[in-house]
């Protein structure tokens, strides 16, 4: 703890200072759900290794996610030099193309919602040019009818009025 405080002192004489821990923040911050999930599974019962319980999922996925954040925290704690600033535009479409999705799959069906969504998280990608774009989605978009209602058969309308 000793080591974490005065590494958090120096930090704040770099330039990077705003941006110094945030990711080892970050890490703590899974840790500390990850624990909440191991506790909650434990409550729930994990079971026996030939007959799992309902709490053995939340129990292995909170050991995995405590795995993955220490290792966060430790990556990060290591070095500082490069911080990188996030990219807010790319962050943006890719939770407008998750509000797209939501609000299209339903009403207009898989294919076209998915296009929608694929448009969406795309968009702050100056390398593809739109019509490139809409291939792209349009490939998406099949590629998802074929595996989840050909071949799994899940219960989507692949267009809404046509089926």
């Amino acid at each position: 703890m000793r080591d974490f405080l005065l590494r958090l002192q120096q930090s704040a004489k770099d330039k990077h200072a705003p941006h110094a821990y945030l990711g080892a923040l970050g890490g703590a911050g899974f840790l500390a759900l990850s624990i909440i999930f191991i506790v909650g599974g434990f409550e729930l019962g994990v079971g026996a290794p030939r007959r799992l319980g309902t709490g053995a999922f939340p129990v292995i996925t909170g050991f995995i996610l405590a795995l993955l954040s220490m290792s966060v925290i430790a990556a990060d704690l290591q070095d500082t030099s490069d911080v990188e600033r996030p990219d807010w535009i790319s962050f943006v479409a890719i939770g407008g193309a998750l509000a797209v999705f939501a609000l299209t799959v339903g009403r207009i069906g898989l294919v076209p919602g998915i296009f929608l969504t694929t448009i969406a998280a795309s968009l702050p990608d100056p390398s593809l040019k739109f019509p490139g774009k809409m291939a792209l989605a349009a490939v998406v978009a099949l590629a998802c009818w074929g595996l989840f209602i050909g071949l799994i058969g899940l219960p989507f309308d692949a267009f809404v009025g046509l089926n």
